[in-house]
């Protein structure tokens, strides 16, 4: 009994690593789109709609729109670095990442929240408040 329970504990572990490294790499791919400046590379991982707010506005845009707002963001803004300070996940299931975006115009504190929905991890909030 206590074996069986110990193999279940370890297959569990198992289980939510790979769970924790999937997630992992999916903020490693949207911070190194971020680095960049790539916009369409970020825009692949948004929900339907996504919430983007900039130093100007705050609005919910569809994923196409979403876009081209976040292109217009690093036209506008081209990004030198971006270093993720703090990674977390809410009660309710949802994971965030919280980082500086360093432009040729300023740093940028980054919000980027992103909920599984229908086994994927999307982007539904981003935001951009300089600093």
């Amino acid at each position: 009994m206590k074996r069986a329970r110990r193999k279940l504990t370890i297959i569990i572990g198992f289980i939510l690593l790979g769970i924790v490294i999937v997630v992992a790499d999916e903020f490693d791919v949207i911070a190194a789109a971020m680095r960049v400046g790539d916009a369409h590379g970020i825009a692949v991982h948004f929900d339907k709609n996504v919430d983007i707010k900039t130093e100007d506005k705050s609005i919910t845009y569809s994923r196409n729109q979403g876009e081209l707002v976040l292109r217009e963001f690093f036209h506008n803004n081209m990004p030198r670095a971006f270093n993720i300070i703090h990674r977390g996940s809410s009660a309710k299931g949802a994971m965030y990442i919280i980082g500086t975006l360093e432009t040729v115009h300023g740093n940028y504190r980054s919000f980027v929240y992103v909920k599984q929905i229908s086994n994927k991890d999307l982007i539904e909030q981003m935001s951009f408040e300089k600093q």
